[in-house]
């Protein structure tokens, strides 16, 4: 059995005990490593080894630790290390997509049975395939509840803060307004809006492509009967959206947006659909 200590003379012929260092959780005797330059070496190899944890500082045997790497791979005990991961591991996308679900509730797509919080998740999905940050993903999830529910903007800052409520607020259509003067609205908004509000509405609109060039290859041009406006003035508002987001002309959905407006716009669907495709 060593110890970590040195043994020194003394004047008056008396010696320094070693001192005895123990696990801070069993209490057995342990031997600590010594330092070699950068080289962390033990003297013998029939003791019962241990180490100070990096975090806190204790004592531990190599049984009791359980001994990890935190983000700078220091050696830490298992205790610290799990207190490090939960508080690196972020909810708020899972608190979004919780928020959503519930305020979207028993919501469905324009005439369709189909659930509105598919286009939500997808929406989600397109943003997270881009590389996008956080917060703009949660404004995603988030982009329709101060619209189409009775979610309150104090809610969305209490919850996920004030960037993701600017965020969304730049999405938010004033409904009280006819539909040609909200689209305007949008149109010139998105011109000089920030990156983060264009990733958001470029999502939704290719989003909402997809859903449109489904249905248009299983019911035709009757599609265009579900909205507000004839299909020439949808045209040219997504063509006009699609225009305005040019500053992030660089990310794939935006060129997919592009290719689905032409599709969607400009085939003739309705011999398409004839063909059962």
């Amino acid at each position: 059995m060593s110890y970590d200590y040195e043994d020194e003379d003394h004047s008056d012929g008396c010696s320094i005990e070693p001192e005895i260092i123990t696990c801070n959780k069993c209490d057995k005797i342990i031997e600590l490593p010594k330092q070699d330059g950068r080289t962390e070496y033990y003297e013998h190899k029939d003791t019962l080894h241990g180490a100070w944890c990096r975090e806190c500082g204790r004592v531990f045997c190599d049984e009791c630790a359980n001994w990890q790497k935190d983000e700078e791979y220091n050696t830490v005990c298992f205790e610290c290390y799990n207190r490090e991961r939960r508080t690196r591991i972020d909810l708020s996308i899972h608190k979004a997509i919780i928020f959503a679900c519930r305020k979207h509730d028993k919501q469905y797509r324009k005439s369709t049975d189909i659930p509105y919080i598919s286009h939500i998740m997808e929406v989600m999905q397109i943003l997270i395939d881009t590389g996008c940050s956080n917060e703009v993903v949660i404004a995603g999830i988030l982009h329709d509840t101060l619209e189409d529910t009775k979610t309150t903007p104090e809610e969305i800052e209490k919850i996920f803060g004030k960037r993701v409520l600017s965020i969304v607020k730049s999405e938010t259509e004033d409904k009280s307004k006819e539909w040609i003067d909200r689209k305007l609205e949008t149109i010139a908004h998105m011109r000089s809006a920030s990156d983060e509000v264009k990733l958001v509405c470029c999502a939704d609109k290719l989003s909402n492509m997809r859903s449109i060039y489904s249905d248009l290859k299983t019911i035709g041009e009757k599609v265009w009967e579900r909205f507000n406006a004839d299909k020439e003035n949808i045209k040219r508002y997504y063509e006009n959206i699609h225009a305005a987001l040019f500053d992030i002309s660089d990310t794939e959905m935006y060129n997919e947006l592009e290719i689905l407006i032409d599709d969607v716009f400009n085939l003739d669907w309705s011999s398409y659909c004839k063909k059962g495709e």
